[in-house]
């Protein structure tokens, strides 16, 4: 009788374990909107090992020597959607393009295979990989493979070994979105023989997908407006640039700008830490939000700028404006921001060259 209860213990116990893995099988499977928005990264680039390798021997026998500089590029942020992909065009990649540099053009010549029109020798045009966003569908993000063909002028290689150090520059333009539940009280001073669904708070936000954050709101409720200070900053450890000054970070100023020649080619500190607000809405509606670094003191849009990677702006919902909804009692809502922005980010891999002496009877010259 003992044996038949344990077995029967223990037939249960070995059901319950299955089912319990079974589920959460399932629910690990699965990926909501909200898991996609986390991260503090937009699109990160890293050289594939040995392209280039660590150390390269330039002799006369070939007059270019040849090498790869292959990086592998992957979006870890929100952005793009899927449903953004049919507005911003190319294969799935944010606007922009990576850029090498911090070797000598006179003796080093490095330019994107599959030079594509429009792109300066130096940069190629990401908006032409497979760099979509982290999505439901796809919760990793999009990866693709960018290669530079390389070559090496060894007559004007005057030294026995030349250390180079590649700089790889990725300028993108990238957005941020938030939808955090806020709580409206339009009667906030009372207290008395009133339940209310929600108080009056400060909200502390997580990571949202992207280089730039809302990273707080703090809400404060008067008797005809709710005021929200929302505070944006850089969590991504790259630098945030006006999206009109993506051109210019050509590190060779190859790159023309709409303002025509005659403009600077490189970045100002006046294109630095500048965010755009295309909107804060609470529900589908707008809301006045300022001051804006573009002059504009209150309005529905506008540039944000930060200093030292953070900044914030002030938003009011109005009751005489017929903005809060149609009830005496709190409620919650959702508030929806969003921002866009370029953004910059760079690693470095070194190299050695080592020039081979000339082959016997071979001269070189300077050309």
């Amino acid at each position: 009788m003992t044996k038949s209860k344990n077995f029967i213990i223990i037939t249960f116990l070995l059901i319950l374990i299955f089912s319990i893995s079974a589920c959460g099988n399932k629910t690990s499977g699965s990926t909501s909107k909200e898991e996609v928005r986390v991260g503090t990264q937009g699109i990160i680039a890293n050289f594939l090992p040995n392209n280039p390798p660590d150390k390269l021997h330039a002799d006369d026998s070939s007059q270019k020597n040849p090498f790869d500089v292959i990086l592998e590029l992957r979006n870890q942020g929100a952005y793009p959607q899927p449903e953004d992909l049919s507005l911003i065009g190319g294969l799935g990649g944010p606007k922009g393009r990576l850029y090498l540099s911090g070797y000598d053009p006179y003796i080093i010549t490095l330019v994107p295979k599959e030079l594509k029109s429009g792109q300066s020798a130096t940069g190629a045009d990401l908006n032409q990989l497979a760099l979509d966003g982290k999505s439901t569908i796809n919760p990793n993000g999009g990866q693709d493979i960018l290669a530079f063909q390389g070559s090496i002028e060894y007559s004007r290689l005057k030294v026995d070994k030349y250390d180079v150090t590649l700089l790889a520059t990725a300028c993108y333009q990238y957005e941020t979105a938030v939808g955090p539940t806020v709580c409206i009280d339009p009667d906030p001073y009372t207290t008395v023989n009133q339940k209310k669904v929600c108080q009056v708070k400060d909200t502390t936000l997580s990571s949202q997908g992207a280089p730039v954050a809302i990273t707080s709101i703090n809400e404060e409720a008067f008797d005809q407006k709710t005021q929200f200070k929302i505070t944006i900053k850089n969590v991504g450890g790259g630098e945030v640039i006006k999206k009109e000054s993506l051109d210019k970070c050509d590190p060779y100023g190859k790159s023309s700008t709409a303002a025509g020649p005659s403009s600077s080619s490189k970045i100002e500190r006046d294109d630095l830490d500048k965010v755009y607000v295309d909107f804060v809405n609470i529900a589908d509606r707008p809301i006045t939000c300022g001051p804006f670094a573009d002059g504009t003191v209150k309005g529905t849009k506008g540039i944000l700028r930060m200093i030292n990677g953070e900044g914030f702006i002030i938003c009011e919902l109005q009751k005489s404006k017929g903005e809060y909804s149609n009830t005496a009692s709190a409620y919650t809502t959702p508030m929806v921001i969003h921002l866009s922005y370029g953004y910059r980010t760079s690693i470095t891999r070194t190299m050695q060259i080592i020039r081979e002496p000339p082959s016997t009877g071979s001269q070189t010259s300077n050309p």
